[in-house]
């Protein structure tokens, strides 16, 4: 049987591990979730399982505790109502026998009337007979008709004076006999009376009993609200950590998803970048014009007198007749292809390792931004857009990005 100070232990020892599990794991919505969050999840829903199986287990102890302590008020109500039953007969017995001592005692009281009477009758007898016997005799003598009728006479005087005295110890023997009685019923009334005070004593002890397990009981169904609201309790936030371990491990799927999504993102962000960075094929590997079509150079890199000015001229100039094709001078990535008020029409190639070359002044362009394009692939035509005075194609070549004289790069043929 499980003690009301068990118990409160128990209890205290619940809420304490209750109060310790809801303050040892708090973390921001945006945090990081690791595995370790969902080791803690872990450990709170075994913490939390443990407490639900302690409150079974405390809750089956407290309803066995309640069988057998309803099991002992009934059998405390047996013994009650037997004592009740003993007390209630000795009650009755103590009142039969007070009327028994009191009868007992009239008895004696008669009897002794009886007695004093009966004496009263002998006294008045003998003064008659023996006060004057002679005279008495004499009378009889004389009024007697034979010797044989006188004695007879005295006989009969001499019966009844033996018949009184009889009567007088009979009625002493009776008072004597009603005497013992009335000790008899005294005693046996003294008996039961502490009869009936031991069965007060009796009935007080089993009402105790009964009330302090009435008193367990009350404790025991406050235990049980406590352990089935604990059990409820623990069952619910078994419930919520279950939820929230869910949400945790698609967050966690989440945020690796992302990771995978960031990194993937960066190697290809990396190769673009090796790729953007890395120069692709030999130094001067395709010529930038159309194989066999007549040109030459109009402008050379470097400061110049245009319309009048000096000016930076910041590439070469290959004079060629319209619509010549125009070939990406190594493979790279197209970085801009777009229309410019002095380029005109113009594409920007980025061969990587820093190396970049320009096409201006083309009639088309046909590439676009974020294009990637091979060694010799045509990317426009020759025109006349933008600033210029003449068809030709203005060719440029920067490192790091700054210009630089496209003849240490271009192989004339």
């Amino acid at each position: 049987m499980i003690e009301k100070k068990t118990l409160i232990i128990k209890i205290s020892a619940a809420a304490l591990s209750l109060c310790l599990s809801l303050a040892a794991f708090t973390f921001s919505a945006g945090a990081v979730l690791t595995e370790a969050d969902v080791q803690s999840y872990e450990d709170r829903l075994e913490d939390v399982k443990r407490e639900r199986e302690l409150a079974v287990a405390v809750l089956n102890d407290i309803q066995n505790d309640q069988a057998r302590a309803y099991e002992r008020i009934e059998q405390l109500d047996y013994i009650l109502e037997l004592n009740e039953e003993m007390r209630q007969l000795t009650n009755e017995q103590i009142e039969g026998l007070g009327w028994q001592l009191y009868e007992t005692r009239q008895s004696i009281a008669d009897t002794e009337k009886k007695i004093a009477a009966q004496k009263e009758t002998l006294l008045v007898r003998m003064r008659e007979n023996y006060m004057d016997s002679a005279t008495d005799y004499f009378e009889v003598l004389l009024s007697s008709k034979s010797l044989f009728d006188f004695l007879k006479k005295l006989d009969y005087v001499d019966a009844v004076l033996n018949y009184d005295q009889q009567l007088i110890r009979q009625l002493g023997e009776e008072e004597k006999r009603l005497a013992d009685f009335e000790q008899l019923i005294i005693r046996t009334e003294e008996e039961q009376r502490a009869r009936l005070a031991d069965l007060d004593v009796i009935i007080a002890d089993y009402r105790a009993q009964e009330e302090e397990k009435y008193e367990y009981l009350q404790s025991l169904e406050q235990n049980e609200q406590w352990w089935t609201e604990n059990y409820a309790y623990n069952q619910e936030l078994e419930d919520t950590l279950n939820r929230e371990l869910e949400a945790t491990l698609a967050r966690i799927a989440e945020q690796q998803r992302q990771e995978e999504e960031r990194l993937r993102q960066l190697a290809e962000d990396q190769a673009k970048y090796e790729a953007q960075n890395t120069y692709f094929g030999n130094l001067s590997e395709v010529w930038p014009l159309e194989a066999g079509v007549k040109f030459r150079v109009s402008s050379e890199q470097g400061w110049r007198v245009l319309w009048g000015i000096r000016d930076y001229h910041r590439g070469i100039d290959l004079a060629c007749p319209s619509g010549t094709a125009v070939y990406a001078f190594n493979g790279g990535t197209v970085e801009k292809s777009e229309y410019h008020y002095s380029y005109g029409n113009y594409v920007l190639i980025d061969h990587g390792g820093g190396i970049a070359t320009l096409y201006a002044h083309m009639s088309c362009r046909l590439v676009e931004a974020g294009d990637r394009v091979e060694a010799g692939q045509q990317v426009g035509n020759v025109g006349l857009t933008g600033s210029t005075t003449g068809y030709h194609l203005h060719f440029e070549v920067r490192e790091n990005g700054v210009v630089v004289n496209p003849r240490n790069y271009l192989i004339f043929p």
